[in-house]
């Protein structure tokens, strides 16, 4: 019966640590300011000039300059190419034969700086590819083979090839809508930019940082509940114990 006590304890205290972790998610969530112009961004950095507060902004991908993609062609700001590999294993010992394995290996990578522009202004975007959700809204090009020169540059011995249309190349397109949530600062010339990015939606999704806030602070709420009950339980089967010992 301790054992069933301890165990209810436990798994409520932890998932009451759990809920105090999601409950701040969801009021930084709720604490995210939405920028419907991105001239107001300007604004909102003379008011708030020290405080590099969390944002969500809307506009079409944009740049001074673009990508050199050879593959698919398109105007772009990132480009980022893949191919599936396949090489040889040791012999192994108890079949005393050959093993093949396969792997998903990074050829190359390029980009340019870029913006969002919506009409009304401009404001340049850092670091956007470690963000969650931006490899969702590259668009994917698939190849029968890979840029051979890159592809030799890692694997030049003969053991390894490469999977037949398995190469891909993702960019980010000029033109591209983009919602991004980010913290919002100016550059070393003063200029409003996103310079740390958290997420990356496809196309206007201003309505998804409330749905998201509301979604978090309904679960947490039950994982509250949920804990206080596990560990009531716990308590009461470990009184139980002691009373009847």
């Amino acid at each position: 019966m301790i054992e069933y006590a301890g165990l209810c304890i436990s798994v409520g205290i932890l998932m009451g640590a759990y809920c105090r972790t999601d409950k701040r998610k969801a009021q930084d969530l709720a604490r995210i300011t939405q920028i419907d112009e991105l001239k107001g961004l300007v604004d909102l950095l003379e008011d708030e000039p020290l405080s590099n507060p969390v944002v969500a902004i809307f506009g079409t991908v944009g740049s001074n300059s673009s990508v050199d993609t050879t593959r698919s062609g398109t105007l772009c700001v990132f480009s980022e190419e893949t191919a599936r590999v396949c090489y040889k294993l040791e012999k192994n010992c108890n079949t005393d034969s050959n093993s093949n394995e396969s792997k998903e290996v990074m050829l190359y990578r390029k980009d340019v700086p870029w913006y969002l522009d919506d009409g009304t202004g401009q404001v340049y975007v850092t670091g956007a590819q470690f963000a969650k959700g931006f490899y969702d809204t590259l668009n994917k090009y698939i190849f029968t083979e890979p840029v051979m020169e890159h592809f030799e540059r890692f694997f030049s011995f003969k053991d390894v090839q490469y999977v037949p249309n398995s190469c891909c190349e993702h960019v980010l397109e000029i033109g591209k809508p983009l919602t991004i949530i980010g913290k919002a600062e100016r550059d070393k010339n003063g200029a409003p930019t996103i310079g740390r990015v958290y997420q990356v939606f496809n196309g206007r999704s201003m309505n998804k940082v409330d749905e998201m806030a509301s979604d978090l602070k309904s679960i947490t709420e039950c994982c509250e509940m949920l804990s206080l009950l596990l560990t009531g339980i716990g308590v009461s089967i470990l009184a139980v114990s002691v009373l009847t010992a």
